[in-house]
């Protein structure tokens, strides 16, 4: 599950004392051996390859003994709290791919029962609502006219689609077994870039439909930052492992580093391990700010090279460091001062572009009858979703005051992870003052994550009949794909109205 850019930065408060922090972590449970989720394509990385379950004949999340291992190994690091990863949905539930969803939770019931059968102290389960399953094209329904790939959460319809998740969820799930903090059940969700349009009313209708299938009840919301205000109890931000611990008010959340590259066609930053050094000093942090709530991102996502699970390649190291930190939160000892982790490290994408490497400037033209790409090309992603039509590239449809993205990629031929002050000239249909920013790679440490998200600073406009360019400086820019998908700079404005006739980097 990539990181998906905040729209909200964390919120530095001066800490309070927490003296029962609640631990979870994200279970990655669609792992079933040898025909889901066990490919290992790819070259290795600069953390080796693919790291692997022991013993993976055994791994199934229909084996209620599979999952009884996991909690075990969990409440021995000092974990309180698995957060399932759900991908189940109302009306997808038999769909290959997620069914996995539905199907795992009653082993996992009956793991944890064997658990507290054998008199031992096991993990409760929350939920992390992947929002993925937003989607229809996910749940197997196809779009179109009324029918929008993205949900409206503003509408009847969304709603119910998001509250009848959860509400279903924990329909599933015996409440002898749910995670609770503040007495009520534990709800995490993704990111928002799979919803169309939302607002302040989504978490007061989540519990209002949770009440009514569940008397006397109301879900704990944390919710992801990209959600900005919908009523949630704390707010958390995905991508830790690689970014860095994300600190809100009330909740950390850490991870022990990233590496994806054995996932064709990703080039995201590595986050180097550093032999527990990362995790080590992501955990101090999160000790310093007294949390409520610890989230660790994640207990198995293999593929992305989150893990803390015991492994063929570091064994039980990381379930060893767990404990020690989850004793020294409970103690409320960050111990000294550790050194900042390494700088990530950033991998060229080679695999297009090669024609720009001597090029004076690179472009996208869509405005041609066949669209023009020398060295740069659009990236269609998750909160950036977008298509070229009637000589425009434009962004999907959507609410009139949402933010909508367009992603683009420079070829790494021509220029990657470089100091340089360029030019960039956007062409648009109409005036176009005041409807767009840009935000860019940069070098500019006080940016987002690392100034990756840099805001351009808009130089000229220039009218032309009913077009207008717009050009805008980007200083210290650094081009190291380090925003989503890959992308080096986005361009950002309000509504589905833009439309892009050509775009120019020099």
């Amino acid at each position: 599950m990539s990181p998906l850019a905040p729209l909200l930065l964390p919120i530095l408060l001066s800490p309070r004392a927490a003296p029962d922090a609640l631990v979870a972590t994200h279970y990655f449970y669609w792992y079933r051996w040898p025909d889901s989720h066990f490919s290992q394509p790819g070259a290795p990385g600069p953390e080796g390859h693919l790291r692997r379950f022991p013993a993976p004949e055994t791994v199934d999340w229909g084996s209620a003994a599979w999952h009884e291992t996991q909690f075990r190994a969990m409440a021995a690091a000092g974990i309180d709290v698995a957060l399932p990863v759900y991908w189940g949905a109302p009306g997808a539930y038999d769909r290959p791919g997620t069914c996995f969803s539905v199907e795992g939770l009653a082993p996992m019931a009956a793991a944890l029962d064997a658990i507290a059968a054998a008199g031992e102290t096991g993990v409760r389960l929350g939920m992390f609502y992947d929002t993925t399953t937003l989607l229809r094209s996910v749940r197997g329904l196809a779009s179109g006219p009324g029918m929008p790939e993205r949900p409206d959460l503003t509408a009847p319809e969304g709603k119910a689609l998001f509250c009848g998740t959860v509400v279903e969820y924990f329909a599933r799930v015996p409440e002898r077994h749910w995670a609770r903090l503040d007495s009520r059940p534990l709800v995490v969700t993704y990111g928002s870039g799979f919803a169309g349009a939302w607002d302040a009313t989504l978490g007061p209708a989540l519990r209002a439909a949770f009440a009514a299938r569940f008397p006397g009840e109301a879900p704990f919301l944390v919710a992801d930052a990209t959600w900005g205000e919908i009523g949630q109890d704390l707010t958390t931000a995905w991508g830790a492992a690689l970014v860095g611990p994300q600190l809100f008010p009330g909740v950390a959340q850490i991870g022990p580093g990233y590496d994806d590259s054995c996932v064709p066609s990703r080039h995201t930053p590595v986050r180097a391990r550093e032999d527990g050094a990362f995790y080590r000093w992501s955990w101090r942090q999160a000790v310093v700010a007294k949390p409520r709530l610890v989230l660790i991102e994640t207990w198995n996502e293999m593929h992305e090279g989150t893990e803390i699970c015991a492994t063929i390649e570091t064994g039980r190291f990381y379930l060893e460091l767990t404990r020690e930190w989850t004793r020294r939160l409970a103690a409320g000892d960050p111990g000294p001062e550790l050194p900042p982790p390494a700088p990530l490290y950033h991998r060229p994408d080679l695999a297009w572009g090669a024609e720009a490497k001597d090029a004076a400037e690179v472009r996208a033209d869509y405005s041609r009858s066949s669209v023009e790409r020398l060295g740069l090309r659009e990236v269609v992603w998750e909160d950036g979703p977008c298509a070229v039509a009637d000589g425009a590239l434009r962004p999907r449809p959507v609410a009139a005051e949402s933010v909508t993205y367009l992603y683009f990629q420079v070829s790494d031929h021509w220029r990657f992870d470089i100091a340089a002050d360029l030019e960039l000239a956007v062409t648009i249909d109409g005036a176009g003052e005041g409807e767009l920013g840009v935000q860019y790679d940069s070098r500019d440490p006080a940016a987002p994550l690392d100034g990756a998200y840099a805001a351009a600073v808009l130089h000229s406009s220039i009218r032309e009949g009913a077009a207008t360019t717009l050009v805008y400086r980007l200083p210290g820019a650094r081009l190291a794909n380090r925003q989503n998908g890959g992308a080096d700079l986005r361009l950002v404005t309000r509504g589905g109205g833009l439309a892009v006739g050509a775009v120019r980097l020099r």
